[in-house]
C-alpha cells in the first residue's frame, strides 16, 4: 500500500511538474509571439529601401535589447528549458541573437541581417499559424502522455507490490505479535526486577533493623550497667545520707541545747544590759551630778582667785603699809584707857 501511495505520489509531482512547466512554456510563447509582433512592426525600418531615422532606431534597440534579456531567463535550466527544447526552440540562441541584433541596428548590413536571421531560426517565426498549431499540437499531447505516464507507473507499481503488500501485512502482524510478545516479557522483566529491587530492599530493611536491634540490644545493655552503678551509687548515698541524718540530729540536738545555752547567755545578757542601762542612767545622773559639782567649784575658784587676788593686793597694801610705817618716826603709844 506504501508502494501504491508512493507512485501516486510521483505521478502528481510529474503533473504538477508538467503544468508548473507549462505556465512557463506559455510565458515564453507569449513572448516569441511579442518578438515577431516587433519584427513585423520594425520590417520597414530594418528594409534597405526605407529610410532609417535616429528616434525609431534607438527606440528599437532598447526594445529588443529588452526582449533579449527577458529571453536569456527562459536559457536556464530546468523542465521548462527542456520542454522549450522538445518543441524546436532554442532560446539561448534566441537572447544573445535578439542583444546582438539591438546593437546592430544602427547601422545597416550584413551583421544586422545575420542576428535578425539568427532569432528568426531560433524562434521559428516564419509562419505564424503554422507555429500556433505546433504549439497546440505539442503542448496537450505532452500532459496527456505524462499524466497516462503517471498513473500506468501507479497500475503497474500497484499490480507488482499487491502480494508484497500482503507479505507485509503478514509482517506486520507477525511483528505485532513480537512486539506485543516482547512488551509482555519486558514487562515481566520489569515486575520481576521491581520484586526483587523490592525483596532487596526488604532485606536491606531487616538487616538495618537488626543492625538497630543489635544495637539498641548493646545499648540496653550499657543502659542496664549504668542503671546497676546508678543503684550502686544510691546505695551508697543512701548509706550515707543516714549516717548525715544521724549526724544531722545529733548536730540538731546540739543546736538545741547551744539554743538553750544562747538563750540563757541572752536572759543572762539582757539582765546585765538593764543593769547596765540601770547602772548608765546612774552614771549619767552621778555625770550630771559632777557636772553640776564641777560648775560649783569652779564658780567657787573663780571666787577664791578673785578673793586671793584681793587677798594679795591686800597683803600688797599692808606691806607697803608696814614699810612705810617703819620708814616713819615712831609715834607715841596711844593712851591706855
Amino acid at each position: 500500500m506504501i508502494l501504491v501511495w508512493t507512485g501516486l505520489a510521483i505521478a502528481a509531482l510529474a503533473l504538477i511538474a508538467v503544468l508548473a512547466s507549462a505556465g512557463r512554456l506559455r510565458r515564453f510563447l507569449k513572448l516569441r509571439e511579442e518578438v515577431r509582433t516587433r519584427l513585423q512592426d520594425l520590417a520597414t525600418v530594418v528594409a534597405p529601401a526605407q529610410a532609417e531615422t535616429a528616434a525609431v532606431l534607438e527606440e528599437a534597440k532598447h526594445v529588443f535589447h529588452e526582449l533579449g534579456t527577458r529571453m536569456s531567463g527562459f536559457a536556464r535550466s530546468g523542465i521548462a528549458k527542456l520542454s522549450i527544447r522538445g518543441m524546436g526552440f532554442d532560446p539561448s540562441s534566441a537572447s544573445s541573437g535578439l542583444i546582438g541584433f539591438s546593437n546592430a541596428l544602427p547601422v545597416y548590413g550584413i551583421e544586422r541581417l545575420r542576428w535578425r536571421a539568427q532569432v528568426v531560426r531560433a524562434l521559428k517565426i516564419q509562419n505564424a499559424g503554422a507555429d500556433a498549431r505546433m504549439k497546440r499540437s505539442r503542448l496537450d499531447p505532452l500532459l496527456v502522455v505524462v499524466a497516462l505516464a503517471g498513473l500506468a507507473v501507479a497500475v503497474w507499481t500497484y499490480t507488482a507490490n499487491r502480494n508484497l503488500q500482503h507479505a507485509l501485512q503478514s509482517a506486520h502482524a507477525v511483528r505485532a505479535a513480537i512486539e506485543d510478545d516482547t512488551r509482555t516479557t519486558r514487562d515481566r522483566a520489569a515486575q520481576a526486577e521491581k520484586a526483587k529491587l523490592a525483596v532487596e530492599q526488604s532485606i536491606a530493611e531487616v538487616r538495618a533493623q537488626l543492625v538497630e536491634a543489635r544495637n539498641g540490644q548493646a545499648a540496653s545493655a550499657r543502659s542496664l550497667a549504668e542503671i546497676n552503678a546508678q543503684l550502686a551509687l544510691t546505695q551508697k548515698a543512701k548509706v550515707a545520707a543516714e549516717l548525715s541524718v544521724e549526724k544531722m540530729k545529733e548536730q540538731l540536738a546540739s543546736s538545741e541545747s547551744a539554743r538553750k545555752s544562747a538563750e540563757d547567755r541572752l536572759k543572762a545578757l539582757g539582765d546585765a544590759l538593764a543593769a547596765l542601762t540601770t547602772a548608765k542612767d546612774d552614771a549619767e545622773r552621778s555625770l550630771k551630778a559632777a557636772n553640776d559639782q564641777l560648775a560649783r567649784l569652779k564658780s567657787a575658784k573663780e571666787d577664791s582667785d578673785a578673793a586671793a587676788a584681793k587677798a594679795a593686793e591686800d597683803i600688797e597694801r599692808e606691806r607697803k603699809a608696814r614699810d612705810a610705817a617703819e620708814q616713819a618716826p615712831p609715834s607715841p603709844p596711844p593712851p591706855t584707857p
